[in-house]
Parts: structure tokens; sequence; C-alpha cells
């Protein structure tokens, strides 16, 4: 028989007073989506709908194929459940015939509704808030304890399944969920890829089944606690939180491990590094998840600009402080904008010539005078005149140059540009001082930078030699543990293939032997009911035959029709049929009074018709016992025999992993031994060259310091006598009219 699709359950469910056998859903109104039709939640087997019964809300599930033995899972799962009453489950009420489609009926789930946001939902919503996740976590952690305690999985833990209600967590879907009462019994899924192991088979089942999924979102959010970015990076949301199938299947190959491992939380890649540890493993191997794990501290994301401030500060912390005193430069601000400010709006008085020009006047204008006379009455060629009057001019230019510089303001200027020299070779001098003192500690700094460059190159080949040791060790450790994990792929496959082998002979013939008998139950079923059937309606039939229509009282039919009725055969209630349409005078209203007399006698007879007798009964009873006992004999014989073929193949698969697990614990233990030796040897090795750093420091310590101090002495002077220099300069202002050319335009004015 075809099982409805979710569209057919869509239609029937838009009459739930017809669809449904529960009274609480018969009454109940069917959430809609915006088009007016059911919502319904489609799954890989089965479509949930919400059903509202004010003032509570159901969920309910409905099938689209059949599973084995459903009904006794689900009620060994619900007794379970109410009697361990845990706070993150749902109590529900299974339904063989819960609905009805297309006539015929079919199982459903009734479970109350939870109002929860999902797992992927509310992780995505509280990525900027770290505590609230590793709140989460905790929560997580506190339910997986008490589901081990109670000796339950829940078989699909992933983001649709864990509704995050409050501050605590519930679980729905209880399809694959192992209870004790469901030991030694197959699993009918395999969980979502992205939350389960790939080795994973419906073989594993048990309250072990959780162990992997568990570890998948715990880290997940312990990762996104700490690095929220990982959500976008590797799209995170309904279909995983950011692990996929892929990462376990291709660990090598995962950009997801490789942001993880890079983290410089070291807890976290210390966390990542066990759980990727997990993949090659069995589900049956993998630990469970308890509280015992590795103190993770969410740290503020850091700024570019602390890595330039506290770093720098951390390593001065670390030097002597000699050390750290040659690595100071002095800064020392140039004044010179303090003087620009001081004097830009204050007023130069010039100073003027002190000297008297009248008698100096007069000479020079006497003396071209006097030429000029000589020339009028002594007749002087113009060659002689020129020469002559070119040499008084030249000799007045002298004669008012020497007075020029005899003049007590020229004798001031002249002072005060051999004063400005002064300063300009001091700023010189002092400049020259400082000059050296730079380059010598420029040399000294270079030469401390060249011995620690050597140092640190040094250091650079003991950390390249360390990481190629241990390179060859870990090569050495992965060819190990690639060994192991194939010899326990091996393994599992092989494990898989008896477990099949078993089912393919001794389940086949079981499942064949329940199919037998089922069909002898049924056959058995179905011949009761036709003897039941038979004396039913010889009984019937012997009432009708026994009411004769001429002695019944039979409204509308009187003594005329009667008789006309006798004369066309029509005697007892038993011979009313289709022949009652010929008798004269029976038109439509008697014909139909006619039958419902018929139909009521038919009724009263068959409320009273007798039940199959005992001997009858026993009698059909025993024609199938005995092919049915034979049956289910042969059957208990191969379950008996199957079952120990099952636990002596588990028993000796798990012999071998143990083994497995007891040799990869003593390569991880050898490895980590190895590792931790390499490890102690460059230690100490390059603590020894970051000794020989220091004690370069030291030893270049005394003599930086030293010279910075000159150096800032040396500064502070050369800055102290640029400013004196440029407040002479500006001083220099005054003498600004102390030209020789003024002095003559004084002398020829008026």
């Amino acid at each position: 028989m075809a099982w409805p699709m979710p569209q057919d359950y869509s239609e029937a469910v838009q009459n739930p007073h017809l669809a449904f056998s529960d009274a609480d859903l018969k009454r109940g109104q069917i959430e809609l989506n915006n088009l007016g039709l059911p919502r319904p939640c489609a799954g890989a087997f089965a479509v949930v709908f919400k059903v509202k019964v004010h003032p509570q809300s159901w969920a309910v599930k409905c099938f689209t194929s059949e599973i084995l033995d459903q009904q006794r899972r689900y009620e060994a799962i619900s007794t379970y459940l109410a009697k361990v009453a845990l706070p993150y489950t749902v109590p529900f009420t299974y339904m063989q015939s819960g609905i009805k489609v297309s006539g015929n009926n079919y199982p459903l789930l009734k479970m109350e509704w939870v109002q929860g946001e999902s797992l992927g939902s509310f992780v995505g919503r509280s990525l900027n808030y770290p505590d609230t996740l590793l709140s989460l976590a905790k929560v997580l952690l506190r339910m997986m304890a008490d589901l081990k305690a109670a000796s339950i999985a829940h078989g699909d833990l992933q983001n649709g399944n864990i509704l995050v209600v409050g501050d605590q967590l519930k679980l729905i879907d209880y399809d694959g969920m192992f209870v004790p009462a469901l030991n030694r019994q197959q699993s009918n899924e395999i969980g979502h890829r992205n939350f389960q192991l790939p080795t994973r088979s419906k073989w594993d089942f048990g309250p072990y089944l959780d162990n992997f999924s568990a570890w998948v979102i715990y880290v997940s959010l312990v990762a996104l606690a700490v690095h929220p970015e990982l959500w976008d990076a590797h799209q995170g949301g309904d279909e995983c939180l950011i692990f996929r199938k892929d990462d376990f299947v291709n660990p090598a190959g995962s950009a997801l491990l490789r942001d993880l491992n890079a983290s410089p939380n070291s807890e976290l890649r210390l966390l990542c590094d066990m759980f990727a540890s997990f993949f090659s493993l069995s589900p049956q191997d993998i630990p469970f998840l308890d509280g015992n794990l590795p103190n993770v501290k969410i740290e503020a994301p850091r700024q570019w600009w602390q890595d330039e401030v506290e770093q720098p500060a951390k390593e001065e912390k670390q030097q002597p402080e000699a050390s750290r005193a040659a690595k100071e430069e002095p800064v020392v601000s140039d004044p010179g904008w303090i003087i620009d400010s001081l004097v830009a709006d204050k007023p130069i008085e010039r100073i003027g010539f002190q000297g008297h020009p009248e008698e100096l006047r007069i000479v020079v204008f006497g003396s071209f005078a006097l030429a000029v006379l000589v020339a009028f009455f002594i007749d002087i060629p113009p060659s002689e005149l020129f020469v002559t009057v070119s040499c008084v001019a030249g000799l007045n230019v002298l004669l008012c140059f020497i007075r020029y510089r005899s003049d007590p303001s020229h004798v001031e200027f002249k002072e005060f540009k051999d004063e400005a020299k002064t300063f300009l070779r001091q700023v010189h001098e002092h400049q020259t001082v400082l000059d050296s003192i730079s380059a010598e500690r420029a040399a000294l700094q270079e030469d401390l930078a060249k011995t620690e460059g050597e140092l640190v190159e040094q250091k650079n080949r003991l950390s390249a030699n360390l990481q190629a040791e241990l390179g060859k060790l870990q090569n050495d450790w992965d060819f190990q543990m690639q060994s192991i994990n194939k010899r326990r792929q091996e393994a599992q496959v092989a494990e898989s293939n008896k477990l099949s082998s078993l089912q393919a002979s001794l389940g086949d013939r079981i499942v064949e032997l329940d199919r037998k008998i089922r069909n002898l139950h049924q056959a058995e079923s179905d011949e009761k009911q036709q003897k039941t059937n038979e004396f039913q309606e010889l009984h019937i039939q012997s009432r009708l035959r026994s009411r004769a229509i001429a002695n019944s009282s039979i409204s509308g039919i009187g003594a005329s029709y009667k008789a006309r009725l006798r004369i066309a055969g029509i005697n007892t209630a038993a011979d009313i049929d289709w022949r009652v349409r010929s008798v004269h005078g029976i038109g439509p209203t008697r014909q139909a009074v006619l039958f419902a007399w018929r139909q009521g006698l038919e009724q009263d007879a068959r409320r009273s018709a007798p039940v199959l007798s005992d001997s009858v009964r026993g009698a059909i009873e025993n024609k199938y016992r005995g092919e049915r006992r034979t049956h289910e004999i042969t059957r208990l014989k191969l379950q008996t025999e199957f079952d120990a073929q099952v636990s002596s193949a588990r028993q000796y698969f798990a012999d071998v992993r143990q083994s497995l697990n007891q040799e990869e614990k003593q390569v991880r233990v050898r490895a980590t031994n190895e590792k931790a030796h390499v490890q102690q040897d460059y230690a100490a090795r390059l603590s020894e060259v970051d000794a020989r750093v220091v004690a370069a420091r030291n030893q270049a310590a005394p003599a930086m310091s030293d010279l910075t101090e000159k150096w800032r002495t040396a500064q502070k002077q050369v800055f102290a006598m640029r400013w004196k220099s440029e407040k002479h300069k500006r001083q220099g202002l005054r003498f600004e009219t102390l030209r020789f050319k003024g002095y003559l335009f004084k002398i020829v004015s008026l």
C-alpha cells in the first residue's frame, strides 16, 4: 500500500472532524499559511501540522512511509520518557489509526506544541553575545549528562530538533530515539549528515548515539563565542552550525578546521585538535561530552593600535632599565614657532643716522660748484672736464662713505653684525657637537642592531630546525595513525559486511516467518469473520421469512394491496425486492414503505443475530494453531541464533577496536613524549640566545645612556642658540634703513 504524500495529508487535514480520530484534534483548527492552506513542516519521513485546540496547541506528525515496528518503538519510548520525566522531552501519544486519508487509516503522533526558537536561529541571533553562547554550551552539557544518566539517546541532535525555550533546551522528533527497552535493535535512521559521523550505520544504536553530535554542537558554540565571524565565513544556518559532513570526511582539506587551528586562542586550538581526532573513530568509540574540558577564555577583539602600544611596553618591562634607556629617543620641540608668535604683531622701531650731514652737504655741493666755475672761467676740454668732475664725484663719495662708516648708528650696526656672526659660529659649533654625538649614538645602535640581528638569525635557524624535527615527528605519527585508522575502517567494513550477511541469511528468514505468521493470523481472522457473516445472514433470512405480509401492520398497505402482493408471489418480508414495482397500485411511496419495513426488520434481526459458537471458533483456531506454532518455534530458534551471532560479531569487532584504540593511545603517548623532549631541548637553546640578546643590550646600555644624555644637553643648547639667533636676527630689522644709499640720499636731500 502506497503511503500518502505531504500534499495528501494537507488536503485531508482541511477537514479535521473527518480526518482525525482523536476527539481533541477533531475540534481543532489547522494553522494556515498566507494562502489559507495548511502550513506543513515536511521532513524526510513525515510531515508535521500545528493544530490549535483552545487553549492548547498540538504538533501532529503524519508519516509518509512505513516504519517497521513503529508502534512498538513509540510505545516503548513514550513509556520510558514518562517514567524518567526529563525536562528536555515532551510527552506524546501514538495513534495507530489516527488519521484518515482517501478512505484509509494511517498512524499519527500527537505531541504538545513547544513554542521555542530553533538552535540554529538562536545561535545566529546571539553571535555578538559570547557569554550567551557559552551559557548555552553549559546547558547542553547538563542536558547530555541527564540523558546519559537516564540511558537515553535522541539519535538526531541537530538544529531543527533542538529548541531553545527560555534558558532551557527542548528536544523534539523522537523517531530515532534510543531507550533501554529498544536495546539490541537497529536504528530506523542515521541522523543529519552535518551532525553525525559519516561511518554511522543502522547497526549503531545505543546510549552512545548522541556523543558525536553533542561534540559538534559544543565545539561550534565555543568557536562562535571566540570567533563570531566564522558564522558568515562558513555560512552557518539551518543545515548546520559551522561544521559540515565534508569537514569530517576530509579534515585535511577543511577550511573551517584551518581557521580554527590558526586561532590565537590556545584553549580553542586544543579543543578543536581533540575534536578532530574523533573523525576516524566509530560511533561506539566517541567519548561522552562532559564538563572536564579546557577552560576557554573569551578575549575582546584587539585593535591594531594595541599591538603597537602594548607590545613595546611589554618588551621594555622585560629589559633592564639601562637597556630601556638605550632605546629611548629624546624628543625636543623646536621653539621657533614660539618666537614667531611672540614677535609677529610687535612693530619694529627703525634706527636712523645720528650724524649731522649739513657740513658734508656744503662740501659736496661746494666741490661740484667749484668744478663748474673752474670749467667756466678756464677753457678746459670736455674730456678733461669729465675726468675732473668724475674725480670730484669720487672724492665726494669717498668722503661720504668715510663719514657713513663713522656715524654712531652705523658703528652700532657693525657691532650688531659682529655679534650675529658670533651667534652663528656658536650655533654651528654646537650643531657640530650634536652631529658628532648623534653619529656616535647611531654607530653604537648599529653595532647593537647587528649583534641582535645575528642572534635573531641564529634563533630563527633554531626555530626552523625545531619545526623541521617536529614536522618529521608529525609525519611519522601521521603514518602510524593512518595505518591504525585504515585497519579500524577495515574492521568497520568487515563488521558491517558480517552483520549484513547475517541479516541477508537469518534475518531475511525471520522476516519471512513473521510474514507467514501474520498471514496465518489474518487468514484465521478472515475465516472467523466469514463464518460469522454466514450465520448472521441465515438468521436474518429466517427472521424475514417468518414475517408474513398478510399478518403485519404496514402503513399504507391495506388488505387489497396485501392480496395483490400475495398474487405476485410476495408473501413475506424476505420476498420484498424489485418485483414490488410491477404490482398494480404499488407506487413509489408504497414501495418506499415496503422497503423501509423490510430494512427495519433486517436491522432488528442483525442486532439479535447470534455470535460464532465456541465449537466453530475453536475448530477454526485449531485449524491454524499448529502451523502457526511451528512457524513461531522456528522463528524463535532463528532469532536466538541470529542474536547470538550478531552479539558474537559485535564482541569480536569491539575487541578489535579496543586493541586498535590501545595501540593508538600508545602511539599518541610516544609521540607526545618525543615532541616534548625535542621542544625542551630547543627551548633551552632558544632561551640561551635570548639571554645573549639581553646581555648585549645591557652591555651597550651605559654608553648609550651617557650618549643620550649628552645628546639631550647638546640639543637643548643648539635650540637655545637658535632661539637667541632668531631673536637677534629680528632685532636686526632696526638697522634696515642704515644703508649707504640712504646716507647719500640724506646728504643730497634739502
